[in-house]
């Protein structure tokens, strides 16, 4: 998304952030440890941890650049093309973490990157090159990125994976009746057999 102002900016992170996190307490502790949200062994608490862990680079990148420095990007060793590989090595590093624990990560990350954007002016944010390091783009490119923009496309993976979820939770089970009937794994209720 295009941002003509800090407001703008500041708006979609806060609505794409509660967007998110309603979304996530929708889901019990259980379904929270599930593999499959995106990729085989991808969880909700992978998912979590990722977007913290692009929200600490924007903040290396955002430190770097503060202090003179030419910041990697997006990650020491990795181009912007092997970001798929970054994200496997995201992934390898924070498997197995506790639900409690990446989303305290990712509460406190969100602050620091939150303070940050509060406290630049529009021009900081906005204005092309203003930062030696973001080139020929605003910082807004950067932060709209690791913020709102990222926290949709984690909602879609979710409902996406939710709504195959629910496709795939329905087995038919044998009754005595010609063609069984379906049991909702989820919820237990029954109804006809899809043909």
């Amino acid at each position: 998304m295009k941002y003509e102002s800090k407001t703008e900016l500041m708006r979609d992170i806060k609505d794409e952030r509660e967007a998110l996190m309603a979304l996530l307490e929708t889901f019990s502790e259980a379904r929270r440890t599930e593999p499959g949200v995106w990729g085989d062994g991808w969880t909700v608490s992978d998912l979590v941890a990722h977007l913290a862990a692009w929200h600490r680079l924007f903040l290396g990148w955002f430190e770097g650049g503060r202090v003179g420095r030419d910041p990697e990007l997006p990650a020491p060793g990795y181009k912007w093309n092997e970001t798929p590989r970054l994200n496997q090595a995201i992934w390898s590093e924070n498997r197995g973490r506790s639900y409690s624990s990446v989303l305290d990560d990712f509460e406190t990350s969100f602050g620091e990157v939150h303070s940050v954007l509060r406290g630049l002016s529009e021009t900081e944010l906005l204005e092309p090159g203003h930062f030696g390091w973001t080139g020929r783009n605003g910082l807004v490119t950067y932060a709209g990125a690791n913020t709102a923009s990222h926290y949709r496309f984690a909602i879609k993976v979710l409902k996406r994976w939710e709504g195959r979820e629910r496709v795939t939770s329905v087995v038919r089970v044998r009754s005595g009746a010609p063609g069984g009937v379906e049991q909702n794994t989820r919820d237990g209720s029954t109804g006809p057999p899809a043909e």
